[in-house]
């Protein structure tokens, strides 16, 4: 007889279905386990904008996102496509520790912020996110996968493992990076209007929730972490957390922090300087909104007599003033007092001082109200103006159509330098603004940041130039001597143009002589009210068909590809303009 061992006997068919049935998991488990999983993902998206805006007072909100989505594309691969050896890594209550980074990343920030310049604006918010935002990513992502992993795909719908996997991959990044695009689009409305609704609050919110969707005492590792934030973290918006801040920023680097508000904008915050040569600066993110020397007696000892503008391109942008009439008839000049400007964009208000000091009948539109009630409150912002707290893109749309030519002269400044709001720069919002100049004599004054030799400068020159018909370019101050070809020139400069230039071409925009009138006992106004030669850029339009195009609605995508260009070089000229210590201790 043959050793040969007997065959296994087959399973019956009707066995082996109902081994299948007997693994299958009952239908309550499975709706728990995939509305927890949603919850792992909802919880991965809603904190990716916040992580973005944790990182934005320290790097920008262009600079913050360059290498945001990559890596979010990175770690949801890695996490999808070895969940098998991080099954092996992980503890089995992983997703407890969700919480856990959810709390202790608003301390990790504040420990890693210092050192800000040194990581540098390549790879620093990279690398702080490594630490903080990513885990959270992939911890999120492995627990929701393994929850959906329990609805069993190649069983239900005959697909094999690897089909199932990728399914699995594509649905968890989707839904991550389509709940967190939705936050980033709602979450500036509601930034600032509560404590839940500040940067270092949402994310102890997130914390908060993750540790009730997976209660376990290892959450109890985030209660240093809570007790950091709420009383030694410097950032948390209360007064004793204020307190904190302008005591270290005064005794390390003389500044106060005279307010601070989150907002829809980005944090915007009043800083004082106080020393003999005294000032005080309006901050938005990593940015300047603009700022006055103050009246002190070293400076009164010089001759300053009234709060001055330190940057002169606020000053130039009041020559739209001085522009003459290009008509060729000789009428006598039409007294300011009636006329009327519209400014686009607030800042601290230097331009539409200006122009209500003159009794020119002023609008502003400024789309944030914390903005407005800074400049009023401690940049004196005159009251005798029409404020407009809206989007500029709908007041210009609609107002140039209910009440075409209400303006003589408009001044367009709004924040650019790499992330400049591309609508307000469109062929169809510029063709708005000369449906709003008067017919005679009507002209505007462009404030630009960039880089004459970036594709972005000229693509938005050419587009001012579609519109007007007759332009002149200034730049605020004198290049650098040891400036050479091929070196980086970014720089504001002041784009003047008239609506109709009858005929006279670029001769059409002349300015007429300054005088103590229009100084008004200001020496920056003396010195750089008056456009000036040696300071023209020359600059001719290049026709769409034979250079750059010009950008319509349609094609904004073209001026946000240079957005990080002109983001790092502005991150760079900030941190020149003030300490490091000052941008990280926000």
């Amino acid at each position: 007889m043959s050793g040969r061992p007997k065959a296994t006997p087959k399973k019956p068919k009707a066995a082996k279905e109902a081994e299948k049935e007997a693994r299958q998991v009952p239908t309550p488990v499975l709706v728990r386990n995939l509305s927890r999983a949603a919850a792992f993902l909802i919880i991965a998206g809603i904190a990716s904008p916040i992580s973005q805006l944790n990182l934005s007072p320290v790097y920008g909100s262009i600079p913050a996102s360059l290498k945001h989505q990559r890596a979010m594309e990175l770690t949801a691969v890695a996490t999808l496509t070895s969940r098998n050896a991080l099954r092996k890594m992980f503890p089995t209550n992983v997703t407890s520790y969700i919480s856990v980074i959810a709390y202790w990343t608003p301390v990790i920030q504040f420990l890693l912020f210092p050192f800000s310049s040194q990581l540098g604006i390549d790879y620093g918010p990279l690398a702080i996110e490594l630490v903080t935002y990513f885990p959270l990513f992939l911890i999120s992502c492995f627990a929701a996968s393994e929850l959906i992993d329990t609805v069993d795909l190649p069983r239900r719908f005959r697909l094999t493992n690897g089909a199932a996997q990728a399914i699995i991959s594509v649905f968890c990044y989707f839904i991550v990076t389509s709940i967190s695009k939705f936050v980033a689009s709602i979450l500036p409305g509601y930034i600032g209007t509560h404590l839940v609704f500040s940067r270092l609050g949402a994310q102890t919110f997130i914390g908060t929730v993750s540790a009730f969707l997976a209660p376990s005492s290892i959450c109890l590792l985030g209660v240093p972490a809570i007790a950091h934030t709420l009383w030694a973290n410097p950032h948390y918006p209360t007064e004793a957390a204020m307190q904190r801040v302008n005591t270290t920023l005064f005794e390390n680097h003389n500044y106060t922090i005279l307010a601070r508000q989150e907002s829809l904008t980005g944090y915007v915050s009043v800083l004082e300087n106080i020393d003999d040569q005294a000032f005080r600066l309006m901050r938005c993110d990593h940015s300047l909104l603009g700022g006055e020397w103050l009246v002190t007696p070293f400076a009164a000892s010089k001759g300053q007599r009234q709060r001055e503008s330190i940057f002169s391109v606020f000053v130039l942008l009041e020559a739209v003033r001085l522009v003459k009439n290009p008509r060729p008839s000789v009428d006598p000049p039409i007294p300011d007092s009636q006329k009327s400007a519209l400014v686009i964009g607030l800042g601290i208000g230097t331009a539409p001082n200006a122009l209500i000091s003159h009794n020119i009948n002023t609008t502003i539109v400024e789309l944030d109200p914390v903005v407005h009630h800074y400049a009023t409150k401690y940049f004196s912002l005159s009251p005798n103006h029409t404020a407009v707290i809206d989007d500029a893109v709908t007041y210009v749309r609609d107002t140039s159509l209910s009440n075409p030519g209400s303006y003589d002269m408009i001044i367009h400044d709004v924040f650019t330098g790499g992330a400049e709001p591309v609508w307000l720069f469109t062929q169809e919002f510029f063709q708005g603004l000369s449906d709003l100049l008067k017919d005679d004599g009507g002209a505007v004054a462009i404030n630009y940041a960039g880089d004459l030799a970036l594709g972005s400068t000229r693509l938005v020159l050419n587009t001012i130039h579609s519109v007007f018909p007759a332009c002149r370019l200034f730049r605020d101050t004198p290049r650098a001597a040891d400036w050479k070809a091929g070196d980086s020139d970014f720089i504001n400069m002041v784009v003047f143009c008239v609506k109709n230039d009858y005929g006279k071409g670029k001769d059409a925009v002349r300015f007429r002589e300054a005088g103590h009138e229009d100084w008004r006992g200001s020496i920056a106004r003396r010195n750089f009210l008056q456009p000036r030669d040696d300071l023209e850029i020359p600059y001719v339009y290049t026709k769409p068909e034979e250079g750059p195009e010009v950008m319509r609605r349609k094609d904004v995508g073209e001026l946000e590809k240079y957005h990080k260009q002109g983001a790092v070089s502005h991150w760079k000229i900030m941190r020149s303009v003030l300490p490091d210590g000052v941008w990280e201790t926000w």
